[in-house]
């Protein structure tokens, strides 16, 4: 279901951008439908690595998933102008690669990365404002002090945010403290004010300190070694997730999102609930196997 929630989805905005320049509001060259651009374009990701790993696993049905990727991946790079899901995208290409051949799968995944930026940057005038719109702004943050777009605004509340972790760096200020906080500092040096530094390590920080953030990477630990027990589709989706998580949260608060905070758990419960399902299933086929020998009467007895 959750894959054909991202196909309904892909299709609304492929057919959103076919719609006449004038009957649409805003960006014209946004075509997200679902929530936000960062919201759609890490879902869409999500699709083209699924789309991707059932291309590898059915041959037969290689061509229908191909083109699936292909089209979702244009969505991404091409559509909607969500540069979280840019990096999504690059990094379960990464992962894929890594899970389907190991290390030796890391250099033709970043060939395919640096091919698609390449054409997407040439071919795409949404990724490619998008990516001069990083740049320019980081080499004007440290000349000027006007903080109006997303990457300049980022950095001044990554600085700000640091400047109130080191006041409390160990146990941090306190859990739902940094609107608070950062309203403060920013009512004092003039700036904009926000609940929401768009990075989850960074908040973490401010309000639980160091050991909140320990405890946070721990958890992602904990979860990543456990999907190292499962097999099949649900070990591999279930890293992706916790992949795209691990790096985009630091450069959006995924967690305090309310989508993608609910979705994580949600794909994460079904990825672990489907293993231990299975795991079940396997206990039950063997259990109800008749034993050939005493040995093997002991083993389903333990296994049992």
């Amino acid at each position: 279901m959750f894959e054909l929630a991202l196909i309904v989805t892909l299709i609304g905005s492929i057919c959103y951008a076919f719609l006449p320049v004038g009957s649409v509001d805003g960006d014209i060259y946004n075509r997200s439908i679902f929530k936000n651009r960062i919201t759609q374009n890490i879902l869409m990701s999500f699709l083209v690595y699924l789309a991707a790993w059932k291309f590898w696993e059915h041959p037969k049905q290689r061509w229908y998933y191909g083109v699936l990727a292909l089209i979702a991946t244009y969505n991404v790079v091409a559509m909607v102008p969500g540069r979280s899901g840019y990096v999504a995208l690059a990094i379960l290409i990464c992962l894929l690669m890594y899970q389907k051949m190991g290390y030796k799968g890391l250099f033709p995944a970043t060939i395919c990365i640096v091919l698609v930026g390449f054409l997407s940057y040439y071919q795409s005038q949404t990724f490619q404002g998008r990516i001069d719109q990083v740049v320019t702004e980081i080499n004007k943050y440290s000349v000027s002090e006007e903080r109006q777009n997303g990457v300049d605004l980022r950095l001044e509340f990554y600085e700000n945010s640091l400047q109130l972790a080191k006041l409390n760096p160990l146990f941090g200020s306190g859990s739902g403290s940094f609107g608070l906080k950062y309203r403060e500092l920013a009512q004092q040096n003039g700036q904009i004010a926000t609940a929401n530094p768009h990075n989850e390590y960074v908040m973490l920080l401010v309000q639980n300190g160091l050991i909140g953030v320990c405890l946070f990477a721990s958890f992602f630990w904990v979860a990543w070694r456990a999907t190292r027990k499962m097999a099949g589709l649900d070990r591999d989706f279930g890293q992706a997730v916790l992949a795209v998580y691990v790096v985009v949260c630091l450069v959006n608060s995924l967690m305090l999102d309310t989508t993608e905070g609910n979705l994580f758990g949600f794909l994460m419960g079904l990825t672990m609930a489907a293993a231990s399902g299975s795991i079940v299933e396997s206990v039950d086929e063997l259990a109800s196997e008749p034993p050939s020998s005493n040995k093997d009467q002991h083993f389903i007895s333990d296994a049992a």
